[in-house]
């Protein structure tokens, strides 16, 4: 649909969504890859990043696959991946189906997540916002879900909503997000996403040494990454974290001092990244040696 208006596209969305929900999974990668990124994919043998991440979502049917697209999960997994004392991971307050269920009086500040997707976030408390319209703005969040996308962990986590503490900042705005990309416990890539939630949303890449390196995303400007005091520590963890894993974005937040879990991220970007320069593409795919397809059947750990 790139060459489709706006006004036409979201006419023809829904039906869209319809059409793509009924296409086998493999047929539904590749439509979804060539009409994000304008180029077909190769998943049978891949070699890009993106088209590994495709791969995965088609052949990989692991458990732990589900148990990092399963936000309380994938809390457990963290713990015990990672022994030490220097990661704080925010405490869940409640999780369930119906939010009018929620002790959402006299909580901490927090946040309201679907457990199993990625992206929609509501913050509060908000003192003039009562549980009605949380009810109507997290409706939405089980129309479009990454299953839809083929995005296969997701559709086995637990389909419920999660109300977990918010991490602590001077002026109570979100964090920026460190997001370590893990290559068999190597660390090859560091994103940082300043001010996501707002208008000044920037997108960064460094190596491990906080190099800057020459890439950004098509749509999202780079900005200008100072080294954070925490890194070391965030390295460490980032390493342990990802102890095992073929390939794992494990994703940070540093704050005065403290690094706070994230989650762990197996399908970035969905597979469908847009790299300035394209080529950077293929080179971060050179660090992901995927495993056998005989490897990842379910049922394996």
């Amino acid at each position: 649909m790139p060459f489709l208006n706006r006004r036409v596209r979201a006419i023809l969305r829904p039906v869209h969504w319809q059409l793509l929900g009924v296409l086998p999974v493999p047929l539904r990668r590749h439509y979804i890859h060539l009409e994000t990124t304008g180029k077909p994919g190769h998943f049978r043998r891949p070699r890009t990043f993106n088209d590994k991440v495709n791969w995965r979502m088609i052949h990989d049917r692991r458990d732990r696959i589900i148990a990092a697209c399963d936000k309380m999960r994938m809390k457990e997994m963290a713990r015990a991946a990672y022994r030490g004392t220097q990661l704080r991971i925010p405490e869940t307050y409640w999780f369930g189906t119906d939010l009018r269920a929620a002790p959402l009086a006299g909580l901490p500040p927090w946040v309201l997540k679907p457990n199993n997707s990625s992206g929609p976030v509501l913050f509060g408390p908000d003192p003039h916002t009562d549980v009605a319209p949380l009810l109507k703005k997290t409706q939405s969040w089980s129309e479009r879900t990454p299953l839809e996308r083929g995005e296969w962990g997701y559709g086995h986590a637990q389909p419920v909503l999660l109300l977990e503490e918010r991490i602590p900042t001077r002026d109570d705005t979100p964090p920026s997000d460190y997001k370590f990309f893990v290559f068999d416990g190597r660390v090859e890539l560091v994103q940082v996403n300043r001010d996501r939630f707002g208008t000044s949303h920037t997108a960064t890449f460094l190596d491990a040494d906080w190099n800057p390196l020459p890439v950004r995303w098509l749509t999202v400007p780079r900005g200008d990454e100072p080294r954070p005091a925490e890194l070391e520590t965030m390295l460490e963890i980032a390493r342990s974290l990802g102890s095992g894993w073929d390939f794992i974005r494990v994703d940070l937040y540093a704050v005065d001092g403290a690094v706070w879990f994230g989650e762990y991220t197996p399908y970035p970007g969905g597979g469908t990244i847009r790299y300035v320069p394209r080529e950077f593409d293929a080179d971060l795919g050179r660090h992901w040696q995927l495993p056998a397809r005989a490897e990842v059947r379910r049922g394996q750990p």
